[in-house]
């Protein structure tokens, strides 16, 4: 028999069934890996592709280590999202449900917040904080997580009968995926600058550099960020969740400056990095050698590539 150690709080109400998710199912593959990204990138979630149920709009947002803000630590915590804020001061009202698979009994865990949620403009999103102990979830006897892989859920109202089914899946590694970018004359920039669009994964990708920095980090900081350079595939949901870690070589010891982040990329949103990524004063410190004859040395790693898809 499967030991599923649940914390019993009202309104919370959990039980076992056979049938799947009537609105959404989403399977994620390298499930270790996409840990290991987010922990890496210092986030604790992750939003789902947006699934239609009960004429509105919805996302679902898992937290794998538990959301600590709403004291869910040492537990799985899921949330489900309005998409769209509601203008006017109308509000939308749920009730909900959220699934785990047990792929060997080919049932779903299913846990229901039982009352009615409003959501309206101040409050886009209700869910549950310690849906699921984390050690449950990884107890191989619970089949939550086989080959690490594993799959959630969630309905919405119970109107729509079809499942919007999405997959996150790893990007084969197909490529060596970093570029490196040589910054010539660089005292002499005086405004941001491109990099060349460079391949990696059959994706083409740019850097934009700004030397005297940009939004929060203008007159303080160079500013760096990575760009999608084509994003013309990115509709119907599909997003890439990336892992990029940029760097600035020291020239003298090797000591080369480096941050990572993390960004899903989609139809709207094309870039992410940041305004505050090496400050002017280190930067200009002949003693660290980022700057050597004029110039700079920038790296782009991508580190993991995730590919979300709706799959029917």
């Amino acid at each position: 028999m499967p030991v599923y150690t649940f914390e019993v709080a009202s309104p919370v109400v959990r039980s076992v069934r056979d049938k799947e998710p009537s609105h959404f199912k989403f399977e994620i593959e390298s499930y270790q890996a996409l840990l290991n990204s987010i922990a890496r990138t210092k986030s604790d979630k992750i939003e789902t592709s947006e699934f239609n149920a009960g004429g509105q709009s919805w996302v679902l947002v898992i937290y794998p280590n538990g959301n600590t803000r709403d004291s869910g630590s040492g537990h799985i915590s899921l949330y489900l999202k309005l998409a769209n804020k509601p203008t006017g001061g109308s509000s939308v009202y749920a009730t909900f449900k959220f699934f785990i698979f047990d792929k060997e009994r080919e049932t779903y865990i299913t846990i229901q917040d039982a009352r009615e949620r409003r959501f309206d403009a101040g409050h886009l999103e209700w869910g549950i904080a310690k849906a699921l102990p984390v050690a449950a979830f990884n107890d191989d006897k619970n089949a939550l997580l086989v080959n690490d892989s594993c799959t959630f859920g969630a309905e919405v109202y119970v109107i729509s009968s079809t499942a919007t089914v999405a997959r996150l899946s790893l990007a084969e590694r197909l490529t060596y995926r970093s570029f490196t970018w040589a910054v010539y004359d660089y005292s002499r920039l005086r405004t941001d600058t491109y990099s060349d669009v460079f391949s990696i994964e059959e994706r083409n990708w740019k850097l934009r550099l700004f030397p005297r920095g940009n939004l929060t980090g203008q007159g303080r900081f160079l500013s760096l960020y990575l760009y999608l350079d084509d994003r013309t595939d990115l509709t119907g949901g599909r997003k890439l969740y990336v892992e990029c870690e940029l760097s600035i070589r020291d020239q003298l010891t090797g000591s080369d400056f480096k941050q990572t982040v993390g960004f899903w990329f989609d139809s709207v949103n094309d870039h992410r990095g940041f305004d505050t990524f090496l400050s002017l004063a280190d930067l200009n410190n002949p003693m660290k050698g980022y700057k050597q004859g004029d110039t700079l040395i920038i790296e782009a790693v991508i580190n993991e590539i995730f590919v979300l898809k709706d799959i029917n």
